[in-house]
């Protein structure tokens, strides 16, 4: 797989571009927000790739970041999404405003793009909650020495999880750490789960 580019552009449009790496050349379908930071022809970028390979058909697709790659490769779990309908919307909105649809914190319909209808939207936005919601696991856990779940407060193994989650959507880990403090304190003594830190934290990225 092709995770990363970095190369001269070569041609320069509003969804895709051509990259010179090593006297090849490189056709990548790109996203809004990278379009909006790709600078002028003959400059040099470094992107973030997804390679789809089909029986018929390979396509590279880039993005700005880790994160936006990211919700790329949710977008494709949803039942009905191909990878052409993951890179229009990403076309028309970035990752803060997919999260914003997620959280609940802005209406599907404010958003339009063409040939996604509502209901579409609607499957969409329940499945990536469920997605995210499901991101974390044990394995950051595991691998802290001196430390096992079961010695884990309810609340610190909920902490964990969700720090978990949100390193496996892209964030870094200290970015990570100040979102699920900050959900936290809004928490403050009421009871939450892991599923709602999560929630919390997106929606504090989101502001």
């Amino acid at each position: 797989m092709i995770s990363f580019i970095k190369g001269k552009i070569v041609k320069n449009n509003i969804k895709d571009i051509i990259i010179e790496v090593g006297n090849i050349g490189y056709h990548v379908f790109i996203t809004r927000k990278l379009y909006e930071n790709i600078k002028d022809i003959d400059s040099e970028v470094s992107i973030f790739t997804y390679l789809d390979v089909k029986e018929n058909s390979i396509a590279l697709y880039g993005f700005f970041d880790e994160k936006e790659r990211e919700i790329f490769k949710l977008l494709l779990s949803v039942s009905g999404i191909s990878t052409k309908t993951a890179h229009n919307i990403l076309c028309h909105i970035g990752f803060d405003e997919i999260i914003r649809l997620i959280t609940g914190k802005q209406s599907l319909s404010s958003i339009k793009i063409p040939g996604l209808g509502l209901k579409k939207m609607e499957i969409i936005s329940t499945s990536l909650k469920d997605k995210i919601v499901k991101l974390s696991s044990t394995e950051y856990l595991d691998s802290i020495p001196s430390v096992t779940t079961k010695d884990l407060t309810e609340r610190e193994q909920y902490r964990l999880e969700a720090l978990t989650a949100l390193m496996n959507l892209g964030y870094v880990r200290m970015e990570a750490e100040k979102l699920i403090r900050e959900a936290i304190k809004l928490f403050g003594e009421n009871k939450y789960t892991t599923g709602d830190l999560i929630k919390k934290a997106l929606e504090i990225a989101s502001i």
